[in-house]
């Protein structure tokens, strides 16, 4: 996800060492599934944030997973910004990918919230002083950010 190899050499790594017995074929539909998976309210919080604040994408993909996000999901234009880690050559758990990103983007991490579906990444953002959110679900994502940063989403 580093930018360092295809889809098919990541395959070949996550697949060694298991029993798993599924051709590249099978396991690259079984990804690209879960990547049309949206996880509902979400994306109502997002249009309500479109305008009052920059809505930045910080994800971790490699380039082939990108590009199919890239051409089947149209609610992508909404952020300001989109970085995916295999452009960048770090994924968000790696020192420094935060501070690239504020840099580039001119942000004080104190103005900035970050919200991850993954404890390490929340905790690498705010071990680079940016808030952090560790997103469960749409209604607890709603809850925290009124609760935690005055952020009401009418």
């Amino acid at each position: 996800m580093r930018g360092k190899g295809t889809e098919e050499t990541y395959f070949e790594e996550l697949v060694k060492g298991t029993n798993w017995k599924m051709t590249l074929e099978e396991l690259k539909s079984i990804i690209r599934e879960n990547l049309d998976r949206q996880i509902e309210g979400t994306m109502d919080i997002i249009q309500k944030l479109k305008g009052k604040y920059q809505l930045i994408l910080l994800s971790d993909h490699i380039k082939e997973w990108a590009d199919y996000i890239v051409e089947t999901n149209q609610n992508l234009q909404i952020f300001d910004n989109i970085f995916f880690s295999y452009e960048l050559g770090k994924l968000k758990s790696d020192a420094g990918t935060f501070q690239f990103v504020l840099e580039k983007l001119k942000i004080h991490p104190s103005e900035t919230v970050f919200i991850d579906d993954y404890q390490k990444n929340v905790d690498m953002a705010k071990s680079q002083g940016i808030h952090g959110i560790l997103f469960q679900s749409a209604k607890q994502l709603q809850a925290e950010l009124k609760e935690k940063y005055g952020i009401e989403i009418d």
